[in-house]
């Protein structure tokens, strides 16, 4: 005779969802390289604000590489909690990008300044390539 199964036990435990160990190391060397770009950021900042005061540089261009930048920084951190976790961030890397890429129009003409709006396109563009692939190897884990 067997015994019935208990309706009340807890399902099996799913398989945990995680990316490849080479994934989430690239997504460590991303979040150094956005901490660099942030010290960058951090160091020139009040030189960004000069020139934006003194009418060289559009204020909507300061406010463009401002917004841009918070973009990446958070789209960093939701990255690098996907790599842990599971989670979302591409969205902000592509509003990063977008927003660098305007105001990169108004820093052109000043060499430090276009150098770091540059760095933040690539840093943004890498950023969301690395969390569709990141997204892309979470779907396809579950599937299996």
């Amino acid at each position: 005779m067997t015994t019935p199964e208990n309706p009340y036990t807890p399902p099996a435990s799913m398989p945990a969802r995680r990316v490849s160990s080479r994934m989430r190391q690239c997504g460590y060397a991303l979040g150094l390289l956005v901490a660099a770009h942030l010290l960058a950021a951090i160091m020139y900042g009040s030189d960004y604000v000069a020139l934006a005061s003194t009418g060289a540089v559009s204020s909507i261009n300061l406010f463009a590489s401002t917004a841009a930048g918070l973009c990446l920084y958070i789209g960093t951190l939701r990255l690098l909690r996907l790599l842990r976790e599971g989670g979302g961030g591409r969205v902000f890397f592509i509003v990063a990008v977008g927003g660098f890429v305007m105001s990169l129009r108004g820093w052109w003409t000043f060499g430090d300044a276009s150098m770091l709006v540059i760095s933040g396109i690539g840093l943004a563009a890498a950023g969301a390539w690395l969390a569709h692939l990141s997204q892309q190897q979470l779907r396809d884990a579950e599937l299996r």
